[in-house]
C-alpha cells in the first residue's frame, strides 16, 4: 500500500511538472527488434554512422556483443563482466535506436519504487500513448540489475535461446548512473519493443548493461516525445521475424 501510494504521488509530480510537448522529434533506428531475435546479428551500420542520427540510445553490437549504450554522443559496450568500455567509431551494430535528445520535460525521481512501478509513473507522463517515448533518468539507484551476453559465433542462434543460456546477471547496489529509456507503442511491435526498455550506465561509466530490475533513489527525468521513426534496413535479414512473444522473453526473461 506504501509503494503504491509513492508511485501514484510520483505519478502526480510528474504530471504537474513536466511540460506538454509543443513539437515532436524523430528517432533513427537501424533494423528491427524482430529480425534481430529472429538471429539478425550482423549489421553493415558503424557506430560513427549511428552517431550522426542522434546521441542517445541503446542497441547492440554485431554478433550480439555486448549491450549498446549511446550517452551524451558516445557509445559503451556493457560486457558480461559486468563492465562498460568506450568503443571505436568503426563497431558495427545490427541494431540500435538513437535519437538527438531533446528534452521537453523533467521532474524528481521518488526513491523507493520498484522497475514496474516506475514505469507505471512514466506511463502517467502527459505525452501520447500511440508515440515513441524517450526518457533519461539521471540519480542515486538504491540498486540496478543489469544482463549482458558474449558474443555468438555463426550459424546464429535465435536470441532466445542465446539469452536462456547464456546471458550473465550483475547486481550492482547503491550506484550513482544514467538510465537510457525508450517507450514503443503498440503498434510498432515488429520494430522494437513494446512498452519500456531501458540501458544502465554509471556516472564513471564503467558499469552497465540490459536493466532486468531496479530500486529507485533520487535523481531527475527528461522526457521527450517522439512522433517520426526512421528505420534503415540491413542489406541481410533473417528469412523470418521473431513473434512478439519471442521479444518478450528476451527483454525480461523468467
Amino acid at each position: 500500500m506504501v509503494r503504491r501510494l509513492i508511485w501514484r504521488a510520483f505519478a502526480l509530480v510528474l504530471l504537474a511538472l513536466a511540460v506538454a510537448p509543443a513539437r515532436a522529434a524523430e528517432a533513427y533506428q537501424y533494423s528491427t527488434i524482430s529480425a534481430l531475435v529472429a538471429g539478425g546479428y550482423d549489421g553493415e551500420m558503424t557506430v560513427g554512422q549511428l552517431l550522426e542520427h542522434g546521441g542517445f540510445g541503446l542497441g547492440t553490437f554485431n554478433g550480439v556483443d555486448g549491450e549498446m549504450v549511446v550517452l551524451d554522443g558516445k557509445v559503451y559496450r556493457a560486457t558480461v563482466d559486468g563492465r562498460a568500455h568506450a568503443v571505436a567509431d568503426s563497431e558495427l551494430t545490427p541494431f540500435a535506436v538513437v535519437v538527438p535528445f531533446s528534452p521537453q520535460g523533467s521532474a524528481p525521481i521518488t526513491a523507493g519504487l520498484s522497475l514496474t512501478q516506475l514505469e507505471a509513473a512514466l506511463d502517467a507522463l502527459p505525452y501520447s500513448a500511440s508515440r515513441i517515448l524517450a526518457v533519461r533518468l539521471d540519480g542515486r539507484w538504491q540498486s540496478v540489475q543489469v544482463r549482458s551476453e558474449p558474443k555468438q559465433v555463426p550459424p546464429y542462434r535465435p536470441l532466445t535461446e542465446v539469452i536462456k543460456a547464456e546471458q550473465v546477471v550483475h547486481a550492482l547496489g547503491e550506484v550513482d548512473g544514467t538510465l537510457i529509456g525508450f517507450r514503443f507503442p503498440a503498434t510498432a511491435s515488429s520494430v522494437n519493443v513494446v512498452g519500456w526498455r531501458f540501458h544502465f550506465l554509471s556516472a564513471d561509466k564503467t558499469r552497465g548493461g540490459h536493466v532486468l530490475d531496479l530500486t529507485t533513489g533520487t535523481g531527475t527525468v527528461l522526457a521527450e516525445e517522439i512522433s517520426d521513426l526512421r528505420i534503415t534496413f540491413p542489406a541481410q535479414a533473417p528469412a523470418a521475424s521473431a513473434s512478439a512473444e519471442a521479444v518478450k522473453a528476451v527483454e525480461r526473461p523468467r
